[in-house]
């Protein structure tokens, strides 16, 4: 007589995979709509479900193929969402070979070819069930191709064909299949339920537990049920059906919860010592770095949690009198830490000895604990009435009347005119239209003219090649421009930003009359620069003008007269009390921005507080 051969061992995720929707834990919000929808027969044709693994995709498109075809103990029941499990097509769909419910992995049905066999199929109805069912695991692996052969069987399927696709890759299934799907966003399951769950299924199983190591397994799990059982099976196995928190930290090579405290509050305390020995003994038992500032993260994140006032539903009773106290901290600090750990967590991934990387991250972190927030530093600084009233106003531009110049202009009356506030052009009389005489710089210099429309040419041109200006109607209002700061400012209001950047970089004023302009170049000066000067001066200005180029060193250019300007204002904003009082307080700092300063209280800024960032 031969023997029966032994049961083989189901695993704890197969075994109590949910038969019913009220076993199916945390998707309260499924089970309703759905219910509803099979009470007033709005049941959709097809339904996507989508969610991180584990979280029951699979399982809920199993059960409601089960409730669409269930007939109920004597075979007259209708579309339930509480199956019986015990007629044929419960018993059939759960063992995985209904005829007429036809469960497809997209992985390995890709192509254009499979979805063809599924069109086929839609063709011929039930052999034996109320609906043929077409489940679609991880559809988002399908072809495009596949896809859009679907399209119109999914829009217009025949009334005896649903079908249920499931993917944990929503973004990558085309809008045009979601749009002919109902959608389902399955959650992830809060550590508190899984816990409760583990709890469950461990007294079933007759598994001993303590409540850190099903709080452990439950964290790790991050949402999933499926993960959440799988860590059990393999811990019950390694410890004899006798979970403990310690051993469940060692089989997932993470410290526990009160050593991750541990390090934590003395690198936040500043005792690197103490930090650095907590670590080293975790890690000798076994617990990964990665893992370590994986805890050292989230313990982070629910402290600030509790300083912001939020609440923390997936802490345990034991846990949250320290990250309570941790909280009390404050947001500044435990922000900084934060901002450290996040850095510190991608140096330790890609380091060559992740054990080095995250000592030296301890080290920071107890280094950074003892440097002040910013709310410590504006309580040790004077007064701000003892500050001068003017510290952060930069020198006056000089400014310039513009007086009528000569033609005999040197190159040193360059960079005053450059320099000069612009002016206000006032009334125009014709005699301004009247273009004047073209001088060419001595001294070797080149010359570009622009040339204005037929009518307002003159009867003798001067002896130059000009530069014909782009086809743009010209205004008749002579627009005045007195300094390069001008010439940029006007290129600027007309759109023209690279062609201002350039005049500012590149040119150095020589001399400067009416219609008349003589610069240097700077180095790297664009070759096109002088003429594009002429021509948008003429088109811009109602007046024809004459760019040339000079040998001479000219003055300087606007870039750098900012520059020297910013310089001024730094050394002395760094003069101002409260400054020097802040450098003392951060030995070696310095300043690298300056920014104008905003209106308080009503009160107008002075016009030279409003200039641009400057950046050193």
């Amino acid at each position: 007589m031969s023997q029966a051969a032994p049961q083989a061992y189901r695993v704890l995720a197969r075994k109590y995979r949910p038969e019913t929707f009220a076993a199916l834990i945390g998707q309260d919000a499924l089970v309703r709509t759905l219910s509803n929808a099979l009470a007033m027969k709005r049941l959709a044709h097809a339904f996507v479900l989508t969610g991180v693994r584990g979280v029951g995709k699979t399982s809920t498109a199993r059960l409601l193929a089960k409730g669409l075809n269930c007939i109920g103990e004597d075979g007259t029941g209708a579309e339930t969402l509480e199956p019986c499990g015990k007629c044929e097509p419960c018993t059939a769909i759960s063992a995985g070979r209904h005829v007429d419910v036809l469960e497809i992995d997209a992985a390995s049905h890709t192509g254009v070819d499979d979805a063809r066999e599924i069109i086929e199929g839609v063709g011929y109805r039930p052999v034996s069930a109320r609906y043929k069912i077409y489940i679609i695991d991880e559809v988002h692996m399908m072809s495009k191709s596949a896809f859009n052969a679907l399209l119109k069987t999914l829009e217009e399927p025949p009334e005896s064909v649903k079908f249920i696709f499931a993917t944990t890759e929503i973004r990558k299934v085309p809008v045009t299949i979601l749009s002919r799907c109902q959608r389902y966003d399955l959650r992830r399951v809060s550590a508190d339920m899984l816990e409760q769950h583990l709890r469950q299924i461990c007294a079933a199983e007759n598994i001993n537990s303590d409540d850190g190591a099903l709080r452990a397994i439950a964290i790790a799990a991050e949402g999933s049920v499926r993960d959440a059982l799988s860590m059990l099976d393999q811990a019950a196995a390694m410890t004899s059906d006798d979970l403990k928190e310690d051993a469940v930290d060692d089989m997932l090579g993470r410290p526990g919860r009160k050593e991750s405290m541990a390090i934590l509050t003395d690198a936040l305390a500043g005792n690197v010592a103490q930090a650095l020995a907590g670590f080293a003994r975790v890690h000798t038992n076994g617990a990964e770095p990665e893992m370590v500032v994986a805890d050292l993260l989230n313990i982070i994140h629910q402290a600030s949690l509790v300083a912001a006032g939020a609440g923390v539903d997936d802490l345990g009773e034991a846990e949250r009198d320290n990250v309570a106290a941790l909280g009390e901290l404050g947001i500044a600090r435990l922000g900084r830490a934060w901002q450290l750990m996040l850095k510190g967590h991608e140096e330790v991934r890609q380091a060559p000895n992740p054990v080095a990387a995250l000592e030296m991250l301890l080290i920071r972190l107890a280094h950074a604990a003892n440097m002040p927030t910013p709310g410590d530093i504006l309580q040790k600084l004077p007064q701000a009435s003892k500050a001068p009233a003017t510290p952060a106003e930069p020198a006056q531009r000089p400014q310039s009347s513009a007086p009528e110049p000569t033609q005999e202009s040197t190159p040193e009356s360059g960079p005053t005119s450059a320099v000069a506030a612009p002016s206000v052009a006032g009334n125009v009389t014709e005699a301004d239209n009247t273009p004047p005489k073209m001088h060419l710089a001595s001294g070797g210099s080149q010359a570009v003219a622009s040339e204005m429309p037929a009518a307002s040419q003159p009867e003798t041109q001067p002896d130059i090649e000009p530069t014909t200006a782009p086809e743009i109607e010209t205004k008749s209002t002579v627009v005045e421009v007195n300094s390069l700061a001008d010439i940029a400012a006007l290129a600027e209001d007309r759109d023209e930003v690279l062609l201002a950047a350039r005049i500012r970089t590149h040119l150095r004023l020589v001399s400067m009359q009416p219609g008349s302009l003589e610069v240097a170049l700077a180095e790297k000066a664009p070759d096109a620069l002088v003429g594009d000067v002429a021509r948008y001066l003429t088109q811009w200005t109602g007046r024809r003008w004459l760019v040339s180029v000079s040998d001479g060193p000219g003055g300087k250019t606007l870039a750098e007269e900012r520059a020297e300007e910013a310089a001024e204002l730094k050394n002395a904003i760094s003069e101002a009390p409260i400054v020097k009082s802040v450098m003392a307080l951060f030995p070696g700092a310095t300043i690298e921005s300056i920014k104008p300063r905003i209106e308080i209280d009503g009160d107008a800024l002075p016009p030279a507080a409003h200039d641009e960032e400057t950046e050193q």
